[in-house]
């Protein structure tokens, strides 16, 4: 199954999970998600509607840009959203070439809640957790809890719950939020979301060893 050419490998995540998960289906490693898979696209062009270049400015994508917007973001999933919280962290990172971090629940409550005590006085960091409806009773529990202790330490701290009915459906609108974030908060930034100089750059000097 040939992907798409000319993609950077962030721009073609859609084709690759599609491809990942039929060829799963064909040797019987995993079930058929195709029907999940087409009820997710119309979703996803559902949420660009909704969130997209033309939405409102208080659409919540354009919104949670305007929030995270100067500081850096401390992105935490649970179960089925911590990959995209990674997801988040590394677009945030590439397109809108700012700072993130990704923690994934309940780990970050054994540790890194600690550190939020010293976060003011290391500059503007912003937490946001990302929650679906499948979350265990406890998980969620434990995001509630964490906002609260957090709160005074965390320039803001935003809860973004998924959007659909399948698994499929809810991870691909917050992969979908999450890489329209990072494009808004890059055209705050003035900042080209394609360019990433420096990765070639480290590329050509690893060559070169």
């Amino acid at each position: 199954m040939p992907l798409p050419a000319g993609f950077q490998p962030r721009a073609a995540v859609a084709y690759a999970t599609v491809v990942a998960l039929e060829v799963a289906a064909a040797v019987d490693a995993g079930p058929s998600l195709r029907a999940e898979i087409e009820a997710a696209a119309v979703l996803a062009e559902e949420l660009v509607v909704e969130w997209g270049p033309d939405a409102a400015r208080e659409s919540e994508a354009k919104r949670l840009a305007l929030t995270l917007d100067d500081t850096v973001a401390v992105v935490a999933g649970a179960e089925l959203t911590a990959p995209v919280a990674y997801r988040w962290k590394t677009q945030l990172n590439e397109n809108s070439k700012l700072h993130a971090f990704a923690s994934e629940l309940p780990e970050l409550d054994h540790n890194e809640v600690v550190g939020w005590r010293a976060a003011r006085d290391y500059g503007r960091f912003a937490a946001v957790f990302l929650d679906d409806v499948d979350t265990h009773p406890r998980t969620r529990a434990r995001i509630k809890l964490t906002t609260e202790l957090i709160g005074a330490d965390a320039e803001e701290v935003e809860v973004v719950r998924s959007r659909g009915s399948s698994r499929t459906d809810r991870v691909i609108s917050l992969v979908l939020l999450g890489d329209l974030l990072s494009l808004y908060l890059a055209v705050l930034r003035g900042a080209d979301p394609v360019e990433i100089d420096v990765l070639h750059a480290l590329k050509a000097r690893l060559a070169e060893l």
